[in-house]
C-alpha cells in the first residue's frame, strides 16, 4: 500500500533549546497502519506530532501528507486530512451539548445546517453515543467524553487519527472500550493510526511500533520484535510486557520458547505443558 504519511530527514530545535528535539529522522507510514510512538518522557513523541499536523514548523528536512507536501500553502489542506484526539477530552468540548460539540469543527468548516446534523448524527453512531447527543458533555463519565471527543474528529472525515496519550486518563475498562472502539473504526473507516502513548499494552493493537529516545528512531519493528527487548525496554521509559516477565522468571523451570508471547499465548503454552504432565 501507498505511503499516507513520509518523513524525510526532519530536524527541529525548540527556540533556546540548547538540544534538538528531532535528530534527522526519516519514517514512512503506509495507509490503514495503526503505527504506535513510544519512549519516555523528552524522547520527541509529541513534538514529531506537532510537526506532522504542521503546529510547529522543522528547521530542516519534509513532510508529505498523502503525497502533499505540508508547506504555508498547504498546511490547512493537510490538517483538514488529520485528527487529533487529546489526553484529557475535556479541553477538547467546547459546546453546551454533545450535539454542539461535535458539530464544532464542522461549522468552522462552513458546512451547511441540513448536512452538518446528518453528519453530526452518524459520528455519534459509530461511537455508540447518538442517545446521549443532547446531554452535558461535563456528565458524561471518562470514557463517554473520549468517545464524544472521537466523534467529533470522525466527523471531520480525516485520513490520519492522531491519539495523543488519549487513554491515559481513563481506568482500565474505560481506556480497553475505547481502544477496541478505535481498532474497530480504523477497519470500517480505511483509517491510519498514529498512537502517541507511554502504555505498552495499547502497543498490541499496532502493526509497527517506533521507539524515539533522544530525539532519535531508536527501534521500528512489529510488537513482538519489540516486546523481546524484554527488560532493555525500560531503557526507553517503558514497562515490560506481564507475559514476558513471567517467562522470564518461569523459564528456569519449565520449557518454553524464546519468543514474545502475549497472556492469552503463554496461559495456553503453560496449559498445554501441564496436560503433558
Amino acid at each position: 500500500m501507498e505511503n499516507i504519511i513520509s518523513i524525510k530527514n526532519l530536524n527541529y530545535t525548540y527556540p533556546e533549546a540548547k538540544t534538538q528535539a528531532i535528530k534527522d529522522v526519516s519514517l514512512d507510514i503506509k495507509k490503514n497502519q495503526w503505527v504506535s510512538i513510544v519512549g519516555k518522557n523528552g524522547s520527541g513523541k509529541s513534538t514529531l506530532t506537532k510537526l506532522v499536523d504542521g503546529l510547529i514548523e522543522a528547521d530542516s528536512g519534509s513532510i508529505e501528507i498523502d503525497g502533499q507536501a505540508l508547506s504555508e500553502e498547504s498546511i490547512w489542506d493537510i490538517r483538514s486530512k488529520i485528527g487529533i484526539i487529546f489526553q484529557n477530552p475535556d479541553h477538547q468540548f467546547v459546546g453546551a451539548t454533545v450535539e454542539d460539540d461535535v458539530a464544532f469543527g464542522l461549522e468552522n468548516q462552513g458546512m451547511p445546517k441540513e448536512q452538518m446534523v446528518k453528519e453530526v448524527d452518524h459520528a455519534l453512531e459509530l461511537v455508540k453515543m447518538a442517545d446521549f447527543k443532547n446531554r452535558d458533555p461535563q456528565s458524561l463519565s471518562g470514557g463517554q467524553k473520549q468517545r464524544v471527543a472521537i466523534a467529533g474528529v470522525l466527523a471531520t472525515r480525516p485520513q490520519i487519527i492522531i491519539m495523543d496519550e488519549s487513554t491515559s486518563m481513563l481506568d482500565p475498562e474505560g481506556r480497553q472500550t475505547v481502544l477496541d472502539l478505535v481498532q474497530d473504526l480504523r477497519a470500517k473507516q480505511d483509517l491510519t493510526i498514529l498512537s502517541i502513548t507511554h502504555d505498552i499494552s495499547e502497543t498490541e493493537l499496532s502493526q509497527r511500533i517506533v521507539v524515539l529516545n533522544a530525539g532519535r528512531i531508536v527501534e521500528d519493528s512489529d510488537p513482538a520484535t519489540i516486546y523481546n527487548l524484554g527488560a532493555d525496554l525500560t531503557h526507553f521509559g517503558l514497562e515490560e510486557p506481564f507475559s514476558s516477565e513471567l517467562m522470564s522468571q518461569l523459564r528456569g523451570s519449565l520449557e518454553l520458547p524464546t519468543g514474545y508471547l502475549n497472556e492469552e499465548e503463554l496461559m495456553d503454552k503453560l496449559w498445554k505443558l501441564r496436560s503433558k504432565k
